[in-house]
């Protein structure tokens, strides 16, 4: 599928949960400077429309914090087994992280995992 997007979208394998929701961790499967998209085994009841709380849990390898961001539910859609709610980013408190969490994207998605062994 072609996605025409102003910013380009990293896949990501980072931990998500709601602030809302404290029975379902989700994954993170992309992420933006403007948007994220995340991913539940479960069902959720969001409000399109409605702003919620994000704690991003980056994968071990980026050695960056755990973060939040505060972000508007735009679309969701169920599929066989898996839920996914598209995001997008009003804020990040903590800005710091969520920059170097996106650098770090940047960087794993543009070095091959070739050239990650060799460096790495």
């Amino acid at each position: 599928m072609f996605d025409k997007r102003a910013h380009p979208r990293y896949s990501s394998l980072a931990q998500a949960r709601l602030e809302s929701v404290d029975y379902a961790t989700g994954l993170l499967r992309d992420l933006s400077i403007t948007g994220c998209r995340l991913e539940f085994s479960v069902a959720l009841a969001l409000e399109t429309g409605k702003e919620y709380r994000i704690l991003i849990y980056p994968e071990a390898n980026s050695r960056i914090d755990p973060f939040e961001i505060f972000a508007e539910s735009r679309w969701n859609r169920a599929g066989y087994d898996a839920f996914e709610i598209g995001f997008f980013i009003r804020t990040s408190p903590s800005g710091k992280a969520f920059e170097r969490y996106l650098d770090y994207l940047t960087w794993r998605t543009d070095t091959g995992p070739q050239e990650q062994r060799i460096n790495g």
